[in-house]
Formats: structure tokens, sequence, C-alpha cells
């Protein structure tokens, strides 16, 4: 090869380098570019989510809406439905609530004393109200119990904690998801279907929550 191509070889390379270069450096400027925009991106969004929780109304805004919507529920309720529609319904949630709580309950049958058992430990206790009557069981929630947050009957608060002292007018409808909740506790027990009625309660002005629960033949 002679000097006059060597040189020309030469710089045709350089020339191709320097485009290959300049190439590079163009992409690299797009990367660098779209990563700009998915971090600017990152943050606008990540802005936007705190900016919605910032929005968002406090704790005791919240409770004091579902306690004003669940009021305006009841009395509709009472307006719309028969009792025993009412009463079914909510006794449906209070069975729910128990299920919540402790599982769905076990298959076969309890034990042939599970009930009586119960029954005894609570006389044992000095809990002489809650007494058996043939097919026909007495059952009251004693002033010393408690919801989960340590308010009890004493202090005339209700033991479900979405209730507690309020809301002030809430229809005594309400009551009946308790006896939804102690039908499904005593039908575990028996081992057969049961029929409860509130006696009283503290939202019917009474001290207590007070239940008659009779068991059907299985």
């Amino acid at each position: 090869m002679d000097r006059k191509q060597f040189l020309k070889g030469a710089l045709q390379a350089g020339v191709g380098l320097c485009c290959c270069r300049a190439a590079f450096a163009r992409d690299a400027e797009r990367v660098a570019s779209a990563g700009q925009a998915a971090a600017a991106s990152d943050w606008i969004t990540a802005l936007e989510k705190r900016m919605k929780e910032g929005s968002r109304s406090p704790a005791w805004r919240r409770i004091e809406f579902a306690e004003q919507w669940l009021q305006r529920l009841l009395d509709n309720m009472d307006t719309l439905l028969d009792k025993e529609t009412r009463s079914t319904l909510m006794q449906a949630c209070g069975r729910s609530c128990f299920i919540h709580a402790y599982g769905v309950a076990p298959e076969g049958k309890p034990a042939p004393n599970a009930l009586d058992d119960l029954l005894a430990a609570y006389q044992n206790a000095g809990r002489t109200s809650v007494r058996r009557d043939g097919n026909t069981v007495y059952f009251e929630y004693s002033t010393t119990d408690s919801n989960p947050q340590g308010l009890g009957l004493a202090d005339a608060y209700c033991l479900c904690p979405f209730v507690e002292s309020g809301p002030e007018r809430l229809s005594a409808t309400y009551c009946q998801c308790s006896a939804g909740y102690v039908g499904e506790m005593f039908e575990r027990l028996a081992g057969a279907p049961v029929k409860v009625e509130v006696l009283e309660s503290l939202r019917t002005g009474g001290k207590l929550c007070r239940f008659k629960i009779e068991i059907k033949s299985a």
C-alpha cells in the first residue's frame, strides 16, 4: 500500500470513528433524557399520592360520618321493612361478625355437655342469671363485660366497638345484630338451631343486654 492510499484509509476510519462517537453521544443523551423523564414521572406520581393521602378526612371525621350513615340506614330500615325482615337482616350481620371473629363452625357435633358446661362455668363465676330451663336458655352480658376498648356495660357503653356510646338516636333494631351473634354462639354449643329474642338492651333503655334463647330440635 502506498502512502496516499494509507492516508486515505486512515482518514476514512477516523471519520467513521467520529460518526460512531457522535451517534453514541446522541444515544447516551436520549437515554439520560428518558431516565430524567422517568424519574420526574415517578416523583410526580409520588407527590400526587402524598397530596391525596394528605387530603383524606381525619379518622374522627370518617367515624362520625359512618355513625351518621348507620343511623340513617337503620331509620330507613325501620320505615321501609317489616319487623321480621329487619330482624333477619341484622341477625345475619351478627352471625357474620361472630364468624369473622372465631371462624366458621367446625364440622361435626359439639361435645354432648358443651352447653351445660358453659352454663355451669357462668354459675360458678356468680352469674346465676345465666341459666337453662329445659330448651330455653337465659343469657346476659355482665356489667363487667367490655368491648375491645375496655368500655363496659357498667358505664352504659355498648359492647360493639363500632357503636359504643353513639350515635345517640341509633335504632334498637341494631340490637338484633347482637341477637344474631349470640345465636351463632349458642347454636355451636347446642348443636341445633336456636331462636333468639332480645329481652333488654342498652338501646332500649335497659341496664343490661339480656337474651332468651330457644333451642329447637336438631
